[in-house]
């Protein structure tokens, strides 16, 4: 936002201050108003997605306004077995940060709390998570570092339109990544050389209801090199001109056109993900299912995020990149809270 207007358009860095409210020129009490009933359309969360040769993990601190959610789930990516820290709270108790330098984005309650710590111009990006565990579900105990240094990791910032002065600002980045994951004394290492994390930036003043479909996987490859895409169909505005899809090969990015979503089985069958051209055909087969629903016959929050294997192609810079056997996650998602 520079003098009351957004700035529309796909930039290669990270927005150093995140102000869409900034819109509201009114003064007192009608300015605060407006911007407290603009902020609680806000919809926002910081995320990541990290894994290694066997583990796929999805880590978020979520801000809905009307309730906060905090989790942390861990897949294991051959047996499928799956471990879900998920706490709901008030929204008082999460703060998504709306910047990526020398801020945080946290959130918890009693049980366990979750961090990410922003400084990507110094190159890093820290994620810290604890949880003391329940019944059956034990001890979750996360940290590890994202090396986002400038020439290591690429970019993809946008702020597109959803109309009405509404906009969608996102910061996707895949960087190699190191740490280690402890469910009570089981020890996950995340090599350096082995390992990946995607971030994932989101702050959008959605159309309610809110609907979109996701799909994102990531590997390091046999030579080190990261692979990755992330691929979306949301709500936004000229879609053909104003999209995040996106893919990292060989340590460069490549933007990618507007894609559809088509499940003739349904969210448990295999999804195709495609543009009109070819450039990207995308089948995501999933083989965990993972869900949080809310309301009465979903009536406030349809969410389904399976986990699974890719296969097909995403043409770069001309050339075909297969994306078989890489392992990942989809989102469908209606929400009205």
């Amino acid at each position: 936002m520079v003098e009351g207007r957004h700035q529309i358009g796909s930039y290669d860095a990270p927005v150093p201050v995140v102000n869409p409210l900034d819109i509201v020129t009114a003064s007192g009490w009608r300015g605060r108003l407006a911007r407290m009933e603009r902020d609680l359309r806000m919809k926002e969360w910081e995320a990541f997605q990290l894994g290694n040769d066997e583990w796929f993990v999805l880590g978020a601190v979520y801000d809905a306004k009307l309730v906060g959610l905090v989790m942390v789930i861990a897949v294991h990516e051959d047996t499928g077995r799956i471990l879900r820290w998920i706490d709901k709270v008030p929204s008082t108790r999460v703060s998504v940060a709306r910047g990526l330098q020398g801020t945080a984005s946290t959130g918890g309650g009693r049980a366990g709390r979750l961090t990410i710590t922003n400084s990507v111009t110094d190159g890093r990006v820290t994620v810290d998570g604890h949880h003391r565990g329940h019944g059956d579900l034990p001890p979750l105990r996360l940290s590890g570092v994202g090396d986002c240094t400038v020439g290591v990791a690429h970019h993809l910032a946008v702020c597109h339109p959803f109309g009405a002065g509404r906009i969608l600002y996102t910061n996707k980045c895949l960087m190699p990544f190191r740490g280690e994951l402890r469910i009570a004394s089981e020890v996950v290492t995340f090599a350096d050389d082995r390992s990946f994390m995607i971030l994932d930036d989101h702050h959008g003043e959605y159309p309610s209801p809110l609907v979109y479909d996701w799909v994102t996987g990531a590997s390091r490859q046999g030579d080190g090199s990261l692979l990755g895409f992330n691929l979306t169909n949301n709500q936004v505005r000229y879609p053909e001109v104003y999209n995040e899809n996106v893919v990292w090969v060989d340590g460069k990015l490549h933007r990618l056109p507007a894609v559809q979503f088509d499940r003739p089985d349904g969210v448990l069958g295999p999804w195709r993900v495609a543009d009109a051209a070819g450039t990207v055909d995308v089948t995501f087969t999933p083989t965990v299912e993972s869900s949080l629903h809310v309301g009465p016959r979903h009536s406030l929050a349809e969410y389904h995020a399976p986990y699974g294997r890719f296969a097909g192609h995403i043409t770069a810079a001309g050339r075909p990149v297969s994306v078989d056997g890489l392992f990942g996650m989809g989102e469908k998602k209606r929400i009205r809270i």
